[in-house]
């Protein structure tokens, strides 16, 4: 392994925020101002998101053979990188930062409590529901978690966060927009236990519409935010796409 590359350091991640000053000895990872030379791609590391920017991580050895900690701005990534932002509606508030890039073929989410479960659901049900899964380096971040920890309530955010990164639609669709619905391995969204309550988290949280699972209409009562009702992962992506197609109209 040769000496590591030393881009220009601005600041330290520890625990997912960044800072300017502290103690170089109970930081998590050293910020450079661009990705090192000899990251080890076989070693999962964490990723994290600082305010609006997202940020790589990964393990680099030195001299002394010590495993070191660094991060690095995503956007200074392989040129072509897809990344995606959604909100999905529950109790937990979650925000979800998804990237497709360039690296092995590996899929890894972070910033929160989950079951290795969740992604293993999520790819079955992109998959099942008619979409090749990503090639390159697929990573979901988790920007916010109020209350309880990532549930299943959250598979259909995640999943379109991903195909969002994929290219499958413009992220900027997603603008406002929250996801409530669990998915089964076959791509069809279940209801959750409530989802008005979902919905009311999603208008505290600024968003304008919310797509919800089909089985759950018949449910719905909250006024002051717009739904679309959907079966499947496929019509998720429709609906996005429609959107999509709006923005540029109006744009």
């Amino acid at each position: 392994m040769g000496t590591m590359a030393r881009p220009t350091r601005i600041g330290v991640i520890d625990d997912g925020v960044l800072t300017e000053d502290g103690n170089p000895f109970n930081l998590k990872y050293a910020v450079l101002a661009a990705a090192p030379g000899d990251v080890l791609e076989d070693v999962t590391t964490p990723n994290y998101v600082v305010g609006d920017a997202l940020y790589r991580t990964g393990l680099v050895v030195d001299a002394d053979q010590r495993g070191l900690g660094v991060a690095w701005p995503a956007e200074q990534d392989t040129v072509g990188q897809g990344r995606a932002k959604v909100h999905a509606a529950s109790e937990s508030a979650a925000v979800f930062h998804a990237t497709v890039g360039a690296g092995p073929n590996c899929c890894t989410i972070s910033g929160a409590g989950y079951e290795r479960e969740t992604m293993d659901r999520v790819r079955a049900a992109i998959l099942n529901g008619g979409y090749s899964w990503p090639e390159g380096r697929v990573t979901v971040t988790v920007e916010t978690v109020v209350g309880r920890p990532l549930d299943s309530w959250h598979d259909l955010a995640i999943a379109c966060a991903i195909l969002g990164a994929a290219g499958h639609y413009a992220p900027d669709a997603m603008t406002d927009v929250a996801f409530i619905g669990e998915l089964g391995l076959d791509g069809q969204v279940r209801p959750v236990a409530d989802v008005n309550e979902a919905a009311r988290f999603a208008i505290a949280a600024g968003c304008t519409t919310v797509l919800v699972p089909e089985a759950n209409m018949s449910d719905f009562d909250v006024s002051g935010i717009g739904v679309y009702s959907v079966e499947n992962v496929d019509q998720a992506v429709r609906v996005l796409q429609t959107f999509d197609r709006a923005n540029r109209a109006n744009s």
